[in-house]
């Protein structure tokens, strides 16, 4: 065994832990969660997993050719990790969340390895699509290959207003058309930039390998919005896009557009975040305005990002995805009010919205408990796949989720 330093995305949960060649620990991908739920509790395993599994998203389109459902918005993240996290992404109107991708999944579950899929085993199959490795290895994976082909480049267009309501009304992304929004919530009228990205049909050609770039620099002035300076970025941003109605962008920046200001660890407090994303379904889109001056109360956000959410194909899993939008926000770690938050999950709560965990790092066992009613359908599964209990990360210990 091997002493390893496991560190999340959002820099702030550290874990020392030791890798182990048997199949009965949590497995990890590339580590791109904010919060916890991709940190062992105890051992993480190594075992041989067939290479998709670990292949990253961009290099699985770019090699087949075709856009996968809930396609994240990092480049490096595992077809493994996005079957874990159930990931969503621009297409979230008509494509849905990752599920919609997976045909079969072989599930390692101490000695032994398991076919299942949504004829075979289905309740475990649901379980394991959004359950953050808590039901066993995924050793293999088998996805659909769909008719969306991707494209070389994306015609944009820009839209750009004021008000929460006016962005929910503006929405209008059709079939194979990719959406998302971005809300100054430093401003109280809230202005807002919208993006639709439509397939220009050109061709990529072979496979390209390609890296996200790193800066290890931090600006912490900015995150804290000191002398404004938040503020005039954002102000400066609304006014470029303004004037800014169409334009073609390449796939690679279309779909995984993380540059430095999205990068919000740099412009924070030793690179550490926190975001808080969460779902609110469709007939409670009116309370979007109130819950986002909740969760923002006596706090300053870095930056927030709107998308629109279709309807989940299964909901005997952890997943956060449900008809109607999903909205995430940032916060640097060391500016974070946990008790003004906590008050805007018992809101959340109360409006059937959900926290995604694959984002989170700061909620409670109550909280997370009236928010996902189908929970207890999912704990009966997984007591019944690993009555040891011994696939166990921090955030499953954090909500309560294996106690037996």
């Amino acid at each position: 065994m091997n002493n390893k330093l496991l560190k999340s995305w959002g820099n702030i949960e550290v874990e020392n832990t030791s890798t182990s060649n048997k199949p009965n620990h949590l497995d990890i991908g590339n580590l791109n969660s904010y919060g916890d739920c991709c940190l062992p509790l105890q051992k993480v395993s190594k075992i041989d997993k067939n290479p998709l599994v670990n292949e990253t998203i961009f290099n699985y389109q770019i090699n087949h050719g075709f856009y996968l459902y809930g396609t994240p918005g990092k480049s490096n993240v595992t077809i493994g990790g996005a079957v874990a996290s159930d990931t969503h992404g621009k297409d979230n109107s008509w494509g849905g969340s990752f599920y919609k991708n997976v045909k079969k999944l072989y599930l390692s579950i101490y000695d032994d390895e398991i076919e299942i899929s949504k004829e075979k085993d289905s309740e475990l199959f649901n379980a394991t699509i959004g359950g953050y490795g808590l039901t066993g290895t995924i050793k293999n994976i088998e996805l659909y290959k769909n008719d969306v082909n991707i494209s070389k480049t994306y015609k944009t267009l820009v839209e750009t207003g004021i008000g929460i309501d006016n962005l929910l009304n503006s929405f209008n992304a059709k079939d194979r058309e990719y959406w998302v929004g971005w809300i100054n919530l430093l401003d109280k009228s809230f202005p807002w930039v919208t993006k639709r990205s439509i397939s220009t049909h050109t061709k990529i050609n072979g496979a390209t390998q390609k890296n996200e770039i790193e800066i290890n620099t931090s600006f912490p002035f900015i995150g804290k919005n000191l002398y404004k300076s938040l503020n005039l970025i954002n102000k400066i941003y609304f006014q470029v896009n303004k004037f800014s109605n169409t334009k073609n962008i390449s796939f690679y920046n279309t779909f995984f557009p993380l540059g430095f200001f999205t990068d919000t660890r740099n412009i924070s407090k030793k690179r550490k975040i926190i975001q808080v994303q969460f779902s609110l379904p469709s007939p409670k889109a009116h309370l979007l305005e109130p819950l986002l001056n909740k969760l923002i109360n006596k706090q300053t956000p870095i930056l927030c990002s709107i998308k629109k959410l279709s309807k989940q194909d299964s909901l005997n899993n952890l997943s956060f995805y449900q008809d109607g939008w999903t909205v995430a926000v940032d916060f640097s770690y060391f500016e974070f009010n946990k008790t003004e938050v906590e008050k805007f999950y018992e809101e959340l709560a109360k409006c059937g919205g959900k926290i995604y965990l694959a984002k989170d790092s700061t909620l409670d066992e109550k909280n997370f408990k009236s928010m996902y009613p189908e929970f207890a359908e999912w704990e009966k599964v997984v007591k019944f796949a690993d009555p040891k209990n011994l696939y166990q990360s921090n955030l499953s210990k954090r909500l309560g989720l294996k106690k037996w």
